[in-house]
């Protein structure tokens, strides 16, 4: 079974998520931890950037943000104790907005996310 789970979002620019996603990372936490068998994927996704695939973030001065978007939240899974084997972290870029075009601060917060998608059970 694959379906989407929800989703986390992020400061522009950057691989860090908003405070109020934080219970949302605990609440995923607490799922993995009481679901041994249940294996997830990480999504990362920017805006804005449409000249090139994937933006710069702006902490670690590379072009891979929607990945390091995605491996943010695995490494905070893994520092809790869930096995690395059960989280895959993948940037797609701008490729799938929530919000197109972009007209507001609104709708570009909406599409810097990471969205969890259920891979297994």
């Amino acid at each position: 079974d694959t379906f989407f789970f929800f989703f986390v979002n992020f400061i522009g620019g950057r691989h860090i998520w908003l405070p109020q996603a934080k219970p949302k990372l605990y609440q995923l936490y607490k799922i993995l931890n009481e679901n041994p068998t249940l294996e997830v994927e990480l999504q990362g996704h920017i805006c804005c950037d449409y000249e090139n695939f994937d933006g710069e973030d702006q902490d670690l001065g590379t072009f891979n943000l929607s990945f390091t978007r995605a491996q943010s939240i695995k490494d905070f899974l893994l520092a809790m104790g869930i096995d690395a084997k059960r989280i895959k972290a993948e940037g797609t870029g701008h490729l799938n907005p929530v919000v197109y075009p972009e007209q507001t601060e609104s709708d570009r917060t909406k599409n810097r996310r990471v969205e969890i998608v259920l891979l297994k059970k």
